[in-house]
């Protein structure tokens, strides 16, 4: 059933539920698209998904609410429903505590409640840290704006990961963009065949560009899905952009060679501490040390020694809030899913819905 890979354990890290008050109408979203059966799976946090995992070899899944969960609800509903969602999450951790762990749901619409709701999760409920769809479609905005800051800096002080998860675009930028398709084919480009994914790496690289990382240098940032298209164009994203972050030293691309994505980490810009890309593997993931970058490889060393030591000291689950993988220099960590398994730093993270 569970650790088959040389006692290395599956972690699935997007793996989704939803609650009746937050679930999609019948016929819509979901289910428009795989049927009825996808709102029992989703509802279960029990015995079926078990079940589920134990046939397909994950031993430990990180759940979070199916989009767009409480972000884009006004006034006082937001924060009611995240918080029962965090609540019948985090009863299902502790039902199943070596199975399950959580990212909390956050009601966006007003940060500062994010925030809090985001503490009480952390601090109350023993979540390990939050999964934020895109804001663009549900806030009007990236998280780089402003009003987002109060809700980034209790990230940064609760010292816990956000992973950004992609989300379907607003009404009037799919009307902009998939007008005049196969309504079937406009539905797939708009999410998970183009567009989602899209608007996530762009979401990243506003991040970085616009300092958020300077702003908040111990934040901590999990994308998915193969880096959500950054990795593919990191080349062509350094020869155009290097020109217009003049206050950056180091471009987005990371040292020749790196496995972990270090580099020197001086000076004020997180674009000059570079992208932190993983190596994928057909196996279990070799113990390399991260190749420097140029000036930085003391600094590095002591890093990595510190994170190694972190690592170690992580929960048994492996899930402690340093437990889902180092931070690369610019603070954001790929989760690379694919169909079998990748390597990030030391653990095994497999996904079985992409």
């Amino acid at each position: 059933m569970t650790g088959t890979m040389t006692g290395v354990r599956t972690i699935a890290l997007e793996e989704h539920f939803w609650t009746p008050e937050l679930a999609a109408p019948p016929g819509t979203g979901p289910l428009a698209v795989w049927g009825q059966r996808v709102d029992d799976q989703l509802r279960d946090l029990g015995r079926a998904r078990l079940a589920d995992m134990d046939a397909h070899g994950i031993d430990v899944q990180v759940i979070s609410h199916v989009a767009p969960a409480a972000q884009g609800l006004p006034g006082a509903e937001g924060p009611a429903r995240a918080r029962e969602a965090n609540d019948r999450l985090a009863a299902a951790v502790r039902a199943h505590p070596e199975r399950f762990a959580g990212f909390a749901t956050l009601p966006t619409a007003d940060p500062r409640a994010a925030a809090d709701e985001l503490d009480r999760a952390v601090h109350d409920l023993g979540l390990i840290g939050a999964l934020v769809n895109s804001t663009l479609g549900s806030n009007g905005a990236f998280l780089d704006d402003a009003r987002f800051a109060p809700l980034l800096d209790r990230f940064e002080r609760l010292d816990v990961p956000l992973y950004l998860h992609p989300a379907p675009p607003s009404a009037a930028l799919r009307d902009a963009l998939y007008h005049g398709l196969p309504p079937a084919v406009a539905g797939r480009l708009a999410t998970g065949a183009w567009g989602w994914h899209a608007e996530a790496g762009l979401h990243v690289l506003r991040l970085i560009a616009t300092g958020v990382f300077d702003r908040h240098p111990a934040l901590r940032l999990i994308v998915g899905h193969c880096g959500e298209m950054v990795p593919f164009m990191l080349d062509r994203i350094d020869v155009m952009l290097r020109e217009h972050l003049g206050h950056h030293q180091r471009p987005v691309q990371p040292a020749a060679g790196a496995v972990h994505g270090a580099g020197a980490r001086r000076g004020p810009g997180a674009v000059q501490r570079g992208l932190p890309v993983r190596r994928q593997c057909g196996g279990p993931c070799p113990a390399g040390r991260a190749a420097a970058g140029p000036g930085g490889q003391g600094e590095d060393r002591r890093r990595q020694r510190r994170a190694d030591a972190a690592a170690e000291g992580a929960s048994r689950r492996g899930l402690g809030r340093r437990g889902l993988g180092r931070r690369g220099p610019a603070g954001v960590i790929y989760v690379t899913l694919m169909l079998q398994k990748v390597c990030i730093s030391r653990t095994i993270y497999g996904t079985m819905m992409l």
